[in-house]
């Protein structure tokens, strides 16, 4: 059945008869638009990833660890290697500018999260990561395959800078005692970068966890190893303070076992870990139930 318009109709109606059959006839149907794929922990990581390394302040970071850690250490090897009363030690202070380079790689470790606080990106991350614990753990898998490439690899351009100047004192890559520095180190600066990832979460303040941080690595000892003079118990907890039980992993030289130090080195490294692992566990449960 057709409609028809009556001759002597005005030329408005006709004309708006005309548009409405041409549009009813021509229009599309509206197609619902499907998402294919589904978020996965794998491709949450590398969009972190991607996100970390397209930030300048990441290269520059990178770069100025790297630079301390090889400066200090490669700089230490030679000038003991030119002492005869020093020169059998010296190839044992290629992990000397890990004492610089921590504070560096756990700036980098804050920055990861308190950069997206402070521009409002972390919104953002929210919409395609909603999964909170999802994100966090994220940014903790990409910050620690950066922190030990960093760690490792600022300490074996450092033995590899040294090692002529050191000859044959120099230490020997196939000697496991002496390779585990370099994996050592890296472990170190990843336990380091977790604990700054933790305090960032928490505090949301770049100023804030750098200054906690920079307490905890070079301020916290100093007033404790004054207080140790008249209490026992000061002295054993500078023993426990992220620098000094670090040094259970990066500076194997150490003897534990010698009966100056209260901790076995086993023990340092358990306490290392806990100031790993603690702090991203209190900024999960944080991160979790308050706002962005």
């Amino acid at each position: 059945m057709t409609t028809s318009t009556p001759a002597n109709a005005p030329a408005s109606i006709t004309a708006g008869a005309a548009l409405r059959t041409a549009v009813g006839s021509t229009a599309p149907r509206p197609v619902a638009s499907t998402i294919t794929g589904r978020q996965t922990l794998l491709r949450s990581i590398a969009a972190e990833w991607v996100k970390f390394w397209t930030l300048r302040s990441t290269w520059i970071t990178s770069f100025v660890a790297v630079a301390l850690i090889v400066l200090f250490s490669a700089g230490t090897a030679i000038g003991f290697a030119q002492s005869e009363k020093y020169l059998e030690v010296s190839k044992l202070m290629i992990t000397f500018g890990l004492t610089f380079g921590r504070i560096v790689v756990a700036v980098l470790g804050a920055l990861i999260i308190t950069g997206e606080y402070a521009s409002g990106q972390i919104r953002s991350s929210l919409a395609a990561v909603p999964r909170r614990g999802r994100l966090l753990l994220s940014k903790a898998v990409v910050l620690s395959v950066v922190a030990f490439l960093l760690g490792s690899g600022s300490v074996l351009l450092s033995w590899a800078i040294s090692k002529p100047f050191l000859g044959e004192h120099a230490g020997s890559l196939t000697d496991w005692d002496y390779s585990a520095y370099i994996l050592g180190s890296g472990l170190d600066c990843v336990g380091i970068a977790l604990m700054a990832l933790g305090i960032g979460f928490l505090l949301r303040s770049t100023a804030g966890a750098i200054t906690m941080i920079v307490s905890l690595l070079f301020v916290a000892d100093l007033p404790l190893q004054m207080m140790s003079q008249k209490w026992e118990w000061a002295g054993k907890l500078m023993e426990c303070l992220p620098r000094s039980v670090a040094a259970a992993l990066s500076d194997l030289s150490i003897n534990w076992s010698d009966g100056t130090h209260s901790l076995t080195q086993s023990q340092a490294i358990a306490i290392f870990a806990a100031w790993a692992i603690i702090p991203v566990i209190a900024a999960w449960l944080v991160f979790s139930r308050r706002d962005a």
